[in-house]
């Protein structure tokens, strides 16, 4: 059993991180609210050395020059419940709550279409790193059952 906790800990380490990776970016997205986003483009290109002569870089710029407050807030807003649900498994598995483990399994399930896709597309450590780890998650998570004890929802009368 002490083996099976330390990947569940990594699991719930992970799902914090990630909960406060997505807050961070939703904080950031809200602030480019009333923003000019040709000042802001200018900046970020400058500030990461892009070549503005490649094609795929021209069309980032025209798609963040052109975005509007509404996208921003549905950005953010999508951003924010991410990390909501990221905070939710990782307390819940920190608990060992059986619900957070079958709403991680859920969750992270969900994103391995869209991964493997991603792989197909183009392979890149980073996501094949990403594919693996969550479907190592999943896997793991729907294995070990005795790390989430079934608790009674009634007493029992004795």
């Amino acid at each position: 059993m002490k083996k099976h906790s330390l990947f569940l800990k990594f699991i719930i380490f992970e799902k914090l991180v990630l909960g406060l990776v997505f807050a961070s970016l939703c904080f950031g997205a809200i602030s480019l609210l009333n923003k000019d986003m040709v000042v802001f483009t200018d900046k970020l290109v400058v500030y990461l050395s892009l070549d503005i002569e490649k094609t795929y870089v021209q069309e980032l710029i025209d798609w963040l020059t052109d975005i509007k407050g509404e996208t921003i807030i549905g950005i953010s807003a999508g951003m924010f419940v991410l990390g909501i649900l990221n905070f939710v498994e990782a307390y819940g598995l920190h608990k060992r709550r059986r619900w957070a483990e079958w709403l991680t399994v859920f969750a992270t399930s969900l994103f391995i279409p869209l991964e493997l896709y991603e792989v197909i597309q183009k392979q890149t450590p980073f996501r094949i790193g990403a594919l693996v780890l969550n479907l190592a998650i999943v896997y793991y998570l729907a294995k070990h059952k005795e790390l989430f004890p079934k608790k009674k929802f009634w007493p029992t009368r004795g």
